[in-house]
């Protein structure tokens, strides 16, 4: 019989380690020079690093471990097998041959000999992939290389292959081998509308833990030649500072300027700039600065997303600071309206100061109140200026009767408007507003669910008043005068199980003789019957809002979705939706997702169904095999104001598995 093991586990100290080599083996022989010959299932452990090996030769005078048979070796650096091989306990550093094994938890690397000196590897006959060598995709391979840890690998004499076929060759060939490491990114292929080849190639570059830039250059074959440089750093755990220029010169015909106001500009560019900061105790600043060279900026060189119907960009320096009960918030804000040949008449907030009290007891129990106070300094470059302070004080008081739970709710509203006539002038609005709802729940339990009824009643109040003589700058310059009593009823069911099932149905009526849902008014004594349903059945959701008109006998909106998931690895929606008070607007979207082992496949259309077109297609389609994957993205948009069409397809294959982490503060 197989004898089980000679000596379960041996300690020997080394004559000047300070750490003790541990030896498991079946069979263990120490001759009079201090050779130990272990034999059978031999295992050895020093310090955080394993090996093992059916035999092994151990030179206590010299420190040294030999393994003249197939061998296991484990590191906090690499995993994986050899043929044979030696290792030096003092000096840390040894030689594996044949060997195949895992490096960095990530990096699989095979080939003829691997020398191991402390951090740093030498490579003869190298193969290095991010995928396991079974699955046959892409690997490099090279007469010799160099890796250091947590730094880059370095190859020489190396070829790129796809299923063993040789796809590229170069002489050297560099890869990074920790998370933030200088080197080129994926490049993006494609075309659009304007071009029938565009070439993205970004370039990663790390300054040190906490900061990075992002280089882009950017060829369109019809458009011409762009840089976009981004720059991101990390001030602190919660603060930030970024910023992107992005440079475009164009050339050829340039026919995308037809039918523009503007003259064609040859060179065109984008300034952007966000950061975080807290420079003063208490107080935390954020600001952005946003400014393209030109107002169809976004829609010529954005166009490959939703940036391009961008109507005006935002820049400001906002300070927030929280006090005690109260919430101060300083904000410059500046509009660049992109919808108009210039920005004279776009209106600005240039200072506004907002302070706000926070909700405390109103002398009576259950009673309480808080205060803002917003303060504008409004003005437009060609047009009227002056100064609005808005004051809401906000009361509310909760009572209990019984199963009954009243609120009552009390919001008198002083603004000033002062210097807005162009002279020492001073206009004032007193509105005062009032909201009153009671409400009740039942609820009863049965077998499987439990049954929620809330019937709720509402009454609100805003008095009138003539406001036509006061500026208009925005559209709380105009509050509307409500007088409206509205009924509310609530089903909720609630399954133990996947079911779930809300039922709302409220009307309501108004004694002005109309009414606004949205910005949309409606002249009605009787408001539109609300029917609101939504249910949830195992992998089936289904939801709908419906606006009935009692009066005319007709439905006047409605969104209604249906969504499924007949399996995991997919899932499908639709949506429909109808507006008859905004030409009577009816769309239609089917959207879908399909997610199978390394295949990811979304869609999305949406048609208009009053106008007769499909006004929007997205798909997606992503193969990913873990260690490296490919995106193909369709984009189609149809822009009827315009009559444009907007159509781009662009793939990134992303083969060596690069990528970049944001900058980070390390302790």
């Amino acid at each position: 019989m197989h004898l089980v093991f000679i000596l379960v586990l041996t300690i020997i100290y080394l004559s000047y380690a300070t750490e003790p080599v541990i030896v498991e083996a079946d069979k263990l022989e120490r001759d009079k020079d201090g050779i130990i010959v272990a034999t059978g299932n031999v295992k050895i452990v020093y310090q955080d690093k394993i090996l093992q090996s059916e035999k092994v030769i151990y030179d206590t005078q010299n420190k040294k471990i030999t393994l003249p048979t197939k061998m296991y070796i484990k590191t906090p650096s690499f995993e994986g097998t050899g043929s044979d091989g030696w290792w030096d306990i003092e000096s840390d550093q040894g030689e594996v041959y044949n060997y195949e094994g895992l490096m960095d938890k990530q990096f699989y690397v095979r080939g003829t000999v691997l020398k191991k000196v402390r951090d740093e590897y030498n490579f003869k006959n190298l193969e290095f992939s991010t995928c396991p060598f079974s699955q046959r995709d892409w690997f490099v391979k090279s007469t010799s290389g160099y890796a250091k840890e947590n730094d880059k690998l370095i190859t020489y004499n190396t070829t790129l292959r796809f299923c063993k076929i040789p796809i590229l060759y170069t002489p050297y060939f560099s890869y990074p081998l920790v998370e933030r490491k200088s080197g080129f990114l994926p490049p993006i292929i494609g075309s659009d509308k304007y071009n029938t080849f565009i070439y993205k190639q970004p370039f990663f570059y790390v300054i040190n833990d906490y900061s990075d830039i992002t280089l882009t250059s950017d060829y369109r074959n019809r458009q011409g030649e762009g840089l976009s440089v981004e720059y991101r750093r990390s001030l602190d755990e919660n603060s930030y500072l970024t910023g992107q220029i992005d440079l475009f010169k164009e050339s050829g015909s340039r026919e995308w300027w037809s039918g523009r106001t503007q003259t064609p500009l040859t060179y065109r560019w984008r300034l952007k700039l966000e950061s975080n900061y807290s420079p003063f105790d208490r107080w935390k600043f954020y600001s952005k600065v946003d400014i393209p060279s030109d107002r169809y900026f976004f829609e010529d060189f954005y166009n490959m997303s939703f940036l391009r119907y961008t109507a005006f960009t935002r820049s400001y320096v906002v300070g927030r600071t929280d006090y005690g009960d109260f919430l101060t918030e300083l904000n410059f804000d500046y509009f660049y309206d992109l919808t108009q040949p210039d920005n004279r008449k776009t209106l600005q907030r240039l200072p506004e100061v907002r302070i706000y009290k926070k909700t405390s007891n109103f002398f009576f129990e259950n009673t309480y109140y808080d205060f803002l106070s917003d303060n504008n300094y409004f003005y437009r470059e060609e047009g009227t200026s002056g100064i609005r302070t808005d004051n809401i004080l906000n009361i509310y008081r909760y009572d209990y009767f019984g199963k009954f739970t009243n609120i009552a709710q009390f919001q008198p509203r002083f603004t000033a408007y002062i210097n807005t006539k162009n002279g020492n002038t001073l206009d004032t609005r007193f509105l005062i507003p009032f909201k009153e709802s009671i409400q009740t729940s039942f609820i009863k339990g049965y077998d499987g669910f439990i049954h929620s009824f809330i019937p709720k009643l509402t009454f609100e109040y805003i008095s009138k008043l003539n406001q036509s003589n006061l500026p208009y700058y925005d559209r709380e310059d105009r509050v509307d005068e409500k007088k409206d009593l509205d009924v509310y009823l609530y089903n909720i069911l609630n399954f133990r199980k996947d079911y779930y099932f809300r039922w709302e149905v409220s009307s309501g009526y108004t004694f002005l003789g109309s009414y606004k849902i949205g910005e949309n008014q409606y002249y009605s004594d009787i408001k539109p019957l609300k029917n609101s349903l939504l249910f949830a059945f195992k992998r089936i959701t289904a939801d709908t809002i419906t606006y009935y008109d009692t009066e005319k006998g007709r439905v006047i909106r409605t969104v209604t979705s249906l969504g499924f998931t007949p399996k995991n690895w997919l899932s499908y929606s639709i949506s429909y939706s109808f507006d008859s008070y905004t030409a009577n607007s009816k769309q239609l979207s089917n959207s879908f997702n399909i997610n199978l082992e390394n295949y990811k496949l979304s869609g999305y259309i949406l048609s208009n169904l009053s106008g007769g077109y499909v006004q929007r297609k997205l798909f997606s389609f992503v193969w990913d095999r873990k260690c490296w994957n490919i995106t193909f993205n369709f984009y189609e948009d149809y822009n009827k104001t315009t009559e444009k069409r907007y159509r781009n397809i662009f793939v990134i294959v992303n083969i060596m598995g690069f990528g970049y982490k944001l900058p980070f503060i390390r302790n």
